[in-house]
């Protein structure tokens, strides 16, 4: 029996894109289909693939496997893209990092869409009944995810609604002149400053103050976002250590404070958990907002600077 020590399954059935890793590895255990599979990656056919533990921080979707246990691959599944998490894989494991995203042109090493037409173009006839199950349950949790994902546009200006929210009117002032509002949607803030600015969806009501990453790997960082006018949600500590090296001293400061408005910074994940909500944790976090603007301003000044 092969050791899989570091399987790791527990997942948020919420996120489609959750619900469509579970039923991907479901269907791994059918021959056919996982050598399919493993072919498209360019990826031995008689490898073992399933979601493992987080690694330092970093817990890509599936890991591919020798019969004897030996590290051939990891890969990655999105509803759309990630290009910066790609890139942060590429950099942190020596085994190629295949990407499986969303649609033909996303440029992925495999679509979703492919696999959902090869599901489609299987003959149910020569399945059993639970693998015609297991693999119409893919196909629709595929095209379910497809359907309503959103498509960012890039990012934007926050809207006049969000500036005018009390929380952000406070932070903002006590941010006086550290925050900027005018770059362009893929410049990077200077050193000691923040950068406010939201995702292009429609009816966004976000606000994000991102940094920029010291090594310039990828786009600005966000230290705090709220998403729907109403969630507030801040980085796990695993995710600040990786994107804003040398900054131990700050990070550790800043996860105190979010860990006392009741969040779980050590997860498997890149974002904190639960998610305040600010009608009715709002008085809370403007008791510490002079605390929560010192933080952000350490993170973005480089490391030591008084």
């Amino acid at each position: 029996m092969s050791k899989t020590d570091d399987i790791f399954v527990r997942e948020d059935l919420g996120k489609s894109e959750n619900r469509v890793n579970v039923a991907l590895f479901g269907m791994i255990q059918q021959d056919w289909f996982r050598k399919w599979f493993l072919t498209k990656l360019d990826l031995p056919t008689d490898a073992v693939v399933y979601p493992p533990k987080n690694v330092n921080g970093y817990r890509p979707d599936l890991k591919v496997v020798s019969h004897d246990n030996c590290p051939l691959a990891w890969v990655e599944v999105e509803l759309g893209t990630d290009e910066s998490q790609a890139a942060d894989y590429k950099n942190a494991f020596c085994e190629p990092v295949k990407t499986v995203w969303g649609k033909r042109g996303d440029c992925g090493d495999l679509s979703l869409e492919e696999i959902a037409e090869y599901l489609k173009a299987c003959p149910s006839k020569d399945l059993s009944p639970q693998e015609a199950v297991n693999t119409d349950y893919l196909y629709k949790m595929i095209q379910d995810g497809l359907d309503g994902h959103k498509r960012s546009q890039g990012r934007k200006p926050v809207e006049q609604e969000m500036l005018d929210n009390r929380f952000v009117e406070r932070l903002i002032k006590r941010l006086d002149g550290k925050i900027k509002f005018s770059l362009g949607e893929n410049e990077s803030p200077p050193v000691g400053c923040l950068k406010a600015d939201t995702t292009d969806t429609a009816n966004n009501r976000g606000f994000s103050l991102r940094v920029m990453r010291r090594d310039k790997s990828g786009p600005p960082v966000a230290l705090i976002s709220i998403r729907d006018g109403e969630f507030l949600i801040f980085p796990s500590r695993t995710k600040l250590n990786r994107c804003l090296p040398g900054h131990g001293v700050e990070v550790e400061a800043y996860m105190s404070l979010v860990i006392s408005f009741g969040c779980d910074v050590d997860v498997d994940g890149d974002n904190a958990r639960p998610r305040p909500r600010l009608s009715s944790d709002l008085d809370t976090i403007l008791q510490e907002i002079d605390e929560l603007a010192r933080c952000l301003q350490s993170l973005a000044d480089r490391p030591g600077a008084q």
